[in-house]
C-alpha cells in the first residue's frame, strides 16, 4: 500500500515538475521574443536578462568596485569545501535511501537486490 502511494506521489511530482519546466521555458521564450526585461541603451548580448536584473551590478562584476576583507583564495576554498560537503551529504543520503529500499524489498519476500 505504501509502495502504491509512493508511486502515485512520485508520478504526480514528475508530471508537476515537467509542467513547471515546460511553462518556464515557454515564458522565457515569450519574454525574449518580446524584448521584455531589457534596459534601454544597455546591450550585454545574451547575458542582458541576467545583468540588468541586479541593481548596481557593476559593484559585483567590476574588479575595482568590489572590495572584500577576505582574500579571494579563502572564498574559493570555502566554495569548494561547501561543494565537497554537499557531495558527501548526497552520498550519505543516497546510501541510506538504498538501504531502506533493500529493506522494504526483503520484507516483501524479495532478494533485496
Amino acid at each position: 500500500m505504501k509502495e502504491n502511494r509512493r508511486k502515485r506521489i512520485s508520478k504526480w511530482l514528475g508530471i508537476t515538475g515537467a509542467v513547471i519546466f515546460i511553462g518556464a521555458v515557454l515564458v522565457s521564450v515569450y519574454m525574449m521574443a518580446h524584448n521584455m526585461g531589457h534596459a534601454p541603451g544597455i546591450d550585454f548580448g545574451p547575458g542582458q536578462y541576467y545583468y540588468t536584473d541586479i541593481p548596481g551590478w557593476q559593484k559585483y562584476f567590476m574588479k575595482d568596485a568590489f572590495h572584500s576583507r577576505t582574500p579571494i583564495g579563502v572564498l574559493i576554498g570555502l566554495f569548494f569545501a561547501w561543494g565537497f560537503l554537499m557531495y558527501r551529504l548526497w552520498c550519505f543520503l543516497d546510501g541510506k535511501w538504498k538501504d531502506e529500499e533493500e529493506g522494504v524489498s526483503q520484507e516483501e519476500g524479495g532478494t533485496g537486490i
